[in-house]
This record gives structure tokens, sequence and C-alpha cells, in this order.
């Protein structure tokens, strides 16, 4: 292990850490993981500071040891050996403290800001889905970008201008002092006046440079966001409207960004008088004293060149102070919009969920949706279900009956307001997140794949997974064929979310990912929905296949993809309507039949009237149901051999 940084040990748990939400203890977080590196970094500035300040130090005893001289040529050497010789040592140690601190730095600072994007990074993908269902994906990615810049940008001015600052202040005062006490006084008084003055006017740019980070991170997200449905701005011609929309956002930050520079420059303007007059104070106070005898002519040599450097430190900082401060207010803003509380957590106690069989139980489950000013909507409320294991469910239904918050619930995207719901018995919140959805596979209904190659992207349901294994998912999912089509095969790069595939071919390798999975929960929602009709007759066999010995819950809008489920779930605004299987329901009528209805014949007039002739042949409550699908299907074939 280098002794002024951490290594990673194999093995070590990957889980991101808690991160502090305040700026302080965020930054000691990662000060602590590098703390021989951060206690040189503070230490030698301020001893390169100290040994300069001493320089001058070296200087007057040098013009001192010249001018008591009566015989230079005889006296030279013994008298001026010593001086010259703490001159030299004083010279050298400065190079080598110099060269100390960029060896730490190097060891430093950059494993020290790789270290923070990691982490800040495995925070961030970390947190509750509500937190991204919220917040534009641009903000997000401009605050973990930005960030750990800022943290370390911060620390930079700390250790380099500030603390060593601060302390040479503290030596040229001490050096006054030998003088003369009146020069350390005024000295003290004089920096304690500048960088007062400079504290508070820098409150007011701390607040509107947070102030104009936040509309920055918004122009960020409004272009990201353009950006990534840039298809739909060329579809609808919409270029314009989206120019002047941007331009609304950026006329909001070059207010804010023209507010800040107005306290910026408030603020060195004051910094610019000041150090005028303070170099005309101490000069002239200098002269003033070695003319009246009150002073020798070695100290005035040292008060007058220890006043240019403490008048170029005191410039220096004060060019510094706006922006500490900026970057202040923007890290600040950024640790407090990004370092928030995930409300999906692990919790202390959390075991590893173990899925033996594959039962699923909604266990009088609430869920309420946060609306606003509204209040919190219902969208579940006292639900209650049991899927044995190895069952294949279908959850169908109305947009908005509930069914893809029923999905989301089991994956945990939320947590349920009340009641429970268990896999085996285990109650889903008192599983790791991780081990959870370890057990799910989900194919998903929009698509979004990684701007990687096929290969890594097929492998993202089981990472490690062989080739051979990934190759096998794909041709099982029918994708292979297409794949091996294309120039580059499965290192072909499909690009942002997949763009450059077919919204087929995207479905295609979510359900090759699932079936690499293997996961014991398979959850389909509309998994077939973007294929065409030969794609779908090809992949239903691989579905079925997919299914065996599994628990199987699929969202359906199309009725005819879950006819052959074992059992069909009806919902209707969050409530169950009608269960069994597809035959069942068609006997029983109601919701489903009135769907199926629509479906089978909803844009062919004469289909559905014989489909209203069909479900009157066959009432909701008579004999002989299991044969309705057969006849019906009979019937509607008849239908469309004769058109």
């Amino acid at each position: 292990m280098h002794f002024l940084r951490p290594e990673r040990v194999p093995g070590e748990k990957t889980s991101a850490p808690a991160l502090p939400n305040r700026l302080l203890p965020f930054s000691f977080h990662f000060f602590r993981q590098f703390f021989w590196g951060c206690m040189g970094l503070l230490t030698l500035p301020v001893l390169g500071r100290a040994v300069f300040a001493s320089i001058a130090y070296a200087t007057k005893r040098l013009t001192d040891t010249v001018l008591a001289m009566h015989d230079p040529a005889a006296e030279a050497g013994p008298m001026l050996f010593g001086p010259l010789l703490l001159f030299v040592a004083l010279v050298v140690g400065r190079f080598a403290l110099d060269g100390g601190m960029w060896f730490c730095s190097y060891h430093t600072r950059s494993p020290m800001l790789m270290r923070i994007k990691e982490e800040v990074f495995g925070y961030a993908q970390r947190l509750s889905p509500a937190y991204f269902e919220s917040t534009l994906s641009g903000k997000i990615a401009h605050r973990t970008v930005l960030l750990p810049d800022q943290v370390l940008l911060l620390f930079d001015m700390m250790v380099f201008d500030f603390i060593p600052s601060g302390m040479f202040f503290v030596f040229v005062a001490a050096l006054f002092y030998l003088a003369n006490p009146m020069f350390c006084a005024a000295a003290a008084v004089s920096i304690v006046v500048y960088f007062v003055t400079s504290l508070c006017l820098g409150r007011e740019c701390a607040k509107r440079s947070a102030a104009n980070n936040e509309a920055r991170a918004a122009v960020t997200g409004r272009i990201v966001d353009v950006i990534t449905n840039i298809r739909n701005v060329f579809l609808f011609a919409n270029q314009p409207l989206e120019d002047r929309e941007l331009g609304r956002y950026t006329g909001e930050e070059r207010d804010r960004r023209m507010a800040l520079y107005r306290s910026v420059v408030r603020l060195r303007c004051v910094q610019y008088v000041m150090d005028i007059l303070m170099w005309l104070a101490f000069v002239g106070g200098a002269l003033y004293a070695w003319v009246h005898r009150v002073i020798g002519a070695g100290d005035f040599v040292m008060i007058t060149a220890l006043t240019g450097s403490l008048l170029q430190t005191a410039y220096n900082l004060g060019q510094r102070i706006p922006e500490f401060y900026e970057q202040l207010g923007a890290a600040q803003e950024s640790i407090g919009t990004l370092i928030v509380p995930a409300t999906i957590q692990d919790r202390p106690s959390a075991s590893t969920l173990v899925v033996k069989q594959g039962a699923i139980h909604f266990e009088r489950v609430a869920f309420a949706y946060d609306a606003g000013k509204r209040g919190p909507r219902n969208v579940v409320q006292d639900f209650e279900l049991f899927i044995p294991p190895g069952q294949r469910l279908g959850l169908v239904g109305p947009s908005g009956a509930g069914k893809t918050t029923l999905m989301g619930l089991l994956m945990r995207m939320h947590d349920v307001t009340a009641g429970a719901i268990r896999i085996d018995g285990q109650d889903i919140r008192d599983v790791t997140q991780a081990s959870l959805r370890g057990a799910l596979a989900l194919i998903p209904q929009d698509t979004s794949l990684f701007h990687r190659s096929l290969l890594e992207n097929i492998r993202y349901g089981r990472p490690g997974a062989p080739d051979e294994e990934v190759i096998r998912a794909a041709h099982r999912a029918h994708a292979h064929e297409f794949i091996a089509e294309l120039e580059h095969g499965y290192h072909t790069l499909v690009g942002e979310r997949g763009i450059k595939l077919s919204g087929g071919q995207r479905q295609r390798i979510a359900i090759a990912r699932a079936i690499l999975r293997d996961a014991p929960i398979l959850l389909l929602d509309e998994a077939t929905s973007a294929l065409d009709s030969h794609s779908e007759h090809l992949i239903q066999q691989a579905m079925r296949e997919a299914m065996v010995g599994k628990s199987v819950i699929a969202i359906a809008h199309r009725l005819s993809t879950v006819m052959d489920m074992d059992r069909l779930i009806v919902l209707q605004r969050g409530v169950i309507v009608a269960d069994g299987s597809h035959s069942e329901l068609l006997r029983r009528g109601g919701l489903y039949a009135e769907l199926w209805r629509r479906q089978s014949g909803g844009f062919n007039p004469v289909a559905a009237r014989e489909a209203e002739e069909l479900e009157e042949e066959f009432p909701a409550e008579g004999a002989g149901g299991g044969d309705l699908v057969v006849e019906r299907q009979h019937a509607l074939a008849g239908h469309e051999d004769r058109s």
C-alpha cells in the first residue's frame, strides 16, 4: 500500500459508502483517506512560506553586517560567512520544500480526485428511482462531473493559498516586531481589516455563485434533454421552439452570472484601494522611521522587502477570495442537491434474498404517488394477490389501472405505503436490493441500451458470462440473425440508448439479456410490443422456453400476447375486477371480454358485429366456456376468409 494514498483491496465491498451532505464533513471524508498526503500538503507550503520570510531576515543580517564593516577587504570573509551561509541554506531549503510539496501533490491530488469521482458517481447511481424521475439527467450529470473538481479546487486554495498565506502574515508580523513593535501592530490591524472586509463582501459572491450554479445546471439539463430527444425535434421541426426555450434558460443564467460578476468586481475594487493604502503606509512609515533613526538600514531593507511580499500575497489572496466563494457556493449547491438521502435503502439487518420456489405475495398492499399540492394519489389500496411458484400470470386492464405500479413495487422502485410484498415468505424490504433485483429479470417495453458493443449489452444481464453463453442467449432471442449481418457483429457499438438499432432489434437484445440472466422470476412489460409479426412468432417460442420453471408476471395491452398464460388478472383503478384464465374470463363477460372484443374486431365493423354475436351465443355464465376461444377464432377466421 502506498504511504500517501490508500489502495483498493481485492474483494473490498463495492457499494458506495454514505456520503455527508455538508461540504466540510464531505471534504474530510476524502481527506482522511489520503491522510499523510494531505498532511504533507498542509505543512510543506507553510514551511516554505516561513523560509521565504526568513530570507528577508537573512538579507537584513547581511545588510547590517556589510554596513558595520570598517575594512571590507579584511573583514568580509569572517564577518560575511555566517550571514551568507544562512542565506544559502534558506534558499536551498526553500527549493527542497517546494520539491517535497510537488511530490506530495503528485501522489495525492489526482488519486483523491479520482476517488471523489468514483464515490460521487457510486452514490448518485444508488439514489432512489424517484430522484431520477423528478430530476433532469443533465442536471445530475452536471453536478456529478463538477462536484469533484469543485472540492479539489477548494482544497487547493486552502493548502496552497489561504493557510500558507495566513501563516506568512504571522511570520511577517513576527519579523516586523523584531524591527519595531509598532510595525507589528500596524501589520496586524491592516491584515485583519483587509480580510474582514473581503470576507464580508465575499459572502454575497457565495450566494450569487450558488444561484449561478443552479442556472448552469438547468441549462445543461435542458441541452441534454433536447439532445436525448433530438429525433422528436427533427420529426416535429421544432428547432426554433427549442432555440427560444434555451434562450429563456440562458437568459436566466446570464442574469445570475452578471450579478455574480458585479459582486466580484465590487470586492476587487475595494481590495485594490486597500492594497495601495497599505503599501503607502508601510513603505512611508519605514522610510520615516529610518530617517529618524528608529530602525536601522537592515530593518528598512527587511521591512521594504517584506512589505512588497506581504502586499503581493494579500493581492493574490484577494484575487482568490472571490473565486473561493464562487466555488464554495457552487460546491454547497451541488452537495445539497446531489447528496440527498435515498428513499429506498437497505435496512441495517437486511439479508440476502433466497428464492427456492418463487412464490410472490402482495399482502394487503397500498401505495400512493406524491401528487404535490394535491397530496398523495392512491394507485392501489388493500391489494391482495398470491402468485404460486412457477405460475405464469398476466396483468391486463386499461391504462392507469396500476399494472406498471405493481411491477415497480415488486422491483422495489418504490416502497409500499402499507402492507408487504413477499417472495417465498421474505418481505422484500428485509432483503438487500441487490439480491432482490438479482432474482428478477425484466424485459421492458421501452428498451434502452448502453453505447457499448452488443456483446457488452447482452452480457449486462450477467456480468462475467462467457462469450459462448452470450451468443447462445442471442440465438434463443432470435437476435443472432441480425447481429451476424452487421459489419462488426457482436462488437458493433449500438449508439446512445441503442439508436443505431430498430425498436424490434433493441427489444430482442433485451430479451437475450433476460435469457442470459436466468433469474427465477421473469417480468415482461409488453415484451414483444416492438416486434413485427414474424419476429414475434419466432420469439414467442423462445419466451415459452425461457418461462419454464419460473414465476412470470407479464403486463400486456395486446391481450393476444398473454392469452396462453396460466392466469390473468384484470385490473381497474388499482382493484382486481376479474381473475381467471383467458377462456374463463371470456365466458364470464365483463371488462376483459369487452377489451377482447375491441381488440379482436375494433377496427372492422363486420368483425365487431360477429364478435358481439359470439358473445351472445356464449353468455357470461353459460356452460362450455372451454371451447369459446376455439369457436370464436374459427368464426373470426371465417369472416377473414370471406373478406
